[in-house]
């Protein structure tokens, strides 16, 4: 356990319990990936695509100097926001609960917590991505894909479409799709998906439906996300009303598996982890005698950005032309 002020501890069991912890659903590094900052505010370069794939004279004559290549630049600034999140551990649950659980009873309320603040983070990155006019391009198909008993959508050519749309443009061939649970639902059992994975659809056996794999293999990519989330949009103390986060749209994107400010992304988090930060660790508040409970709290610092908007395209309303 780590001293941070007066009181306030890092409890390190617990806090490897959080940062381990994966809430169900949540892919928002997947779209966004983390990349380390040093400062809250910041600009970060945004690097010449022409640059990038000019061919350039590399010839060198004996005894003379190599020839001198450089590139141009712009910048874009980021603000690390904080989020942070904290809950009661009250005396009541703690006399009532065995020691033995004591620790399994906090490790419950970390989670809690890392599962609302990535819900946040999610919902951020879904405002963002499900806008067209934050996309490099973006389209409405032509035929809804749960039409494919009619024999008129053609979802694989939709993808490939804006696959090809995003590398003709840039250069970099898109090597991640995100779609909506929605889509995914209608796309894995569509008969032209089925027959390109199983052969024809009069031999394809129905019950077996595209995978993550089979997604990875037919469009050659590295990943492959299904954005599951859910969002209670109905005020504290009414019933719940629940939306999907990611509505029936699919992201075609470049993300890099290494994030690094040096490499192009669709997206990055830019996550502000200078020492003594909050990041994600499990910190508690010693027991309040006026409260009668501790307080364990989780936070992080980070701003989403879209630092190539060209390195997307969004396909919209893919079950609802």
């Amino acid at each position: 356990m780590t001293t941070l002020g007066k009181g306030l501890h890092v409890n390190i069991p617990l806090s490897r319990i959080a940062m381990q912890y994966r809430p169900n659903g949540m892919i928002a590094d997947q779209i966004a990936p983390v990349v380390p900052v040093q400062k809250q505010a910041d600009s970060y370069l945004v690097w010449s695509q022409a640059d990038a794939f000019r061919v350039e004279d590399d010839k060198r004559s004996p005894a003379t100097e190599a020839n001198v290549i450089t590139r141009n630049v712009s910048s874009e600034t980021y603000f690390a926001q904080n989020y942070a999140l904290k809950t009661p551990l009250t005396l009541e649950d703690r006399v009532n609960m065995d020691a033995a659980y004591a620790t399994e009873l906090r490790g419950g309320r970390a989670k809690y917590l890392k599962s609302k603040l990535m819900l946040g983070w999610e919902k951020r990155l879904a405002d963002k991505c499900t806008s067209g006019s934050n996309i490099g391009s973006y389209s409405t198909i032509d035929s809804d894909w749960i039409e494919h008993r009619n024999g008129y959508s053609a979802p694989i050519s939709d993808i490939w479409t804006a696959i090809d749309n995003v590398e003709g443009l840039t250069g970099y061939k898109p090597n991640s799709i995100l779609m909506s649970d929605l889509a995914w639902t209608n796309f894995r059992q569509h008969e032209d998906v089925m027959e390109v994975i199983h052969g024809s659809s009069g031999n394809a056996p129905k019950t077996r439906y595209a995978s993550h794999d089979n997604m990875k293999t037919i469009f050659d990519l590295d990943r492959f996300v299904v954005g599951k989330a859910w969002r209670n949009t109905a005020q504290e103390g009414l019933d719940a009303s629940l939306s999907r986060l990611w509505s029936d749209y699919v992201l075609v994107y470049f993300a890099p598996l290494t994030p690094s400010i040096e490499e192009p992304s669709f997206m990055y988090s830019f996550r502000w982890a200078a020492g003594g930060l909050p990041n994600m660790q499990a910190e508690i508040h010693p027991f309040d005698q006026k409260t009668k409970a501790e307080e364990i709290e989780l936070g992080y610092y980070q701003d989403e950005k879209i630092t190539s908007a060209n390195l997307g395209f969004l396909l919209t309303h893919v079950t609802s032309v």
